[in-house]
């Protein structure tokens, strides 16, 4: 349930050096709505096609995916083969679909009309799925937070469960870099499973485990990742 805003901390220190481009996918923050029964291979189809149209030619791209957008990130890295240079992935989805421990999360239907009890569920999801120190989620967080929830219009889970991530990297032809948080696990997330599959598809591994912050690292510790995305994509 995000936005470009995941990359709030970091658009302005990687555009001192690069032109970025933040994107909301389709149904996702300002960006158009697509059909609710659009298939996870179909709206991997369409991302392609926008992308397309936006940066057409064969001009050298860089990716940054997180999460969701990570497993888009690396579906569009083997699609386009050497027109992608760097892939830097933080936290990606695109596993498997499979069960492990349940998220104790809320619904945020439970808020109805109520604002503030909207925003309390917020916070408290914030702190099971994204972030690890509650002293990362300010105002300004809940309002990033709320605004995707409310501007949600695909489930996410077609993609991030789809199983594509694994299959994508083995095919890569870029230069690699996955960022993961060191609180980024838990029964639910597992790193040393997901980072040993992700391992086992590409061989030689440059990961780097970002100090002091859960699934949401670029936010939570902007200054490491940018630092490490700036490296990554200036060699």
């Amino acid at each position: 349930m995000g936005s470009w805003k995941h990359w709030i901390r970091n658009v302005e220190p990687l555009a001192q050096r690069f032109t970025v481009y933040a994107l909301d996918h389709p149904s996702y923050g300002a960006s158009a709505r697509v059909a609710r029964e659009t298939t996870g291979p179909a709206y991997l189809d369409l991302v392609h096609d926008l992308l397309l149209e936006m940066l057409p030619g064969d001009g050298p791209l860089r990716f940054a995916g997180f999460s969701f957008g990570g497993a888009i990130a690396a579906h569009l890295a083997r699609r386009l083969g050497p027109r992608v240079t760097h892939l830097c992935l933080v936290s990606p989805g695109g596993f498997p679909s499979r069960r492990f421990g349940e998220r104790p999360i809320r619904s945020y239907k439970e808020a109805g009309d109520d604002e503030r009890l909207f925003r309390e569920i917020c916070r408290h999801n914030l702190l099971v799925n994204m972030l690890s120190d509650p002293a990362s989620v300010s105002e300004e967080t809940v309002d990033i937070q709320a605004d995707g929830v409310r501007r949600a219009r695909f489930d996410s889970r077609k993609v991030s469960g789809g199983g594509t991530l694994l299959a994508d990297l083995a095919h890569l032809t870029c230069r690699l870099r996955l960022l993961w948080g060191e609180r980024d696990d838990s029964p639910f997330r597992p790193a040393d499973l997901l980072i040993g599959e992700i391992r086992d598809a590409v061989g030689t591994l440059d990961l780097h485990r970002i100090p002091r912050a859960g699934h949401w690292s670029a936010y939570e510790n902007a200054a490491e990742v940018n630092r490490l995305m700036l490296e990554f994509f200036s060699d």
